[in-house]
């Protein structure tokens, strides 16, 4: 389980709505907790949609937006990269993280 403690939840809160938005399952099943990363390519999954979700929310934040009642989008989101690179790491896909940047931006 990511580890999205109490005074994290709004990290949660937004990366579960771009999960919606974004029509990420893996994400959605991961973040609250339904399951984990089992394969190298639901580890890839996973790490593109947080590179995705990262440069929605920055066009949100650009365009003045709030989501779901939080306005400071971008300190959020740092704070949800922290906890999705440390996920990774406890569950042994350090390195499909560490190409998921390069692998979005390549498309």
């Amino acid at each position: 389980m990511m580890n999205f403690n109490e005074y994290n939840q709004p990290a949660k809160t937004l990366v579960m709505h771009y999960a919606k938005q974004l029509n990420s399952e893996i994400a959605r099943s991961i973040v609250s907790g339904n399951s984990y990363l089992d394969s190298k390519e639901e580890a890839e999954s996973l790490a593109y949609f947080f590179w995705e979700m990262t440069d929605q929310a920055v066009d949100d934040e650009k365009d003045c937006k709030m989501i779901e009642g939080i306005s400071d989008i971008q300190s959020w989101l740092e704070k949800a990269l922290h906890i999705f690179r440390g996920y990774f790491k406890k569950q042994g896909y350090q390195q499909e993280w560490s190409e998921g940047y390069d692998k979005y931006h390549s498309e």
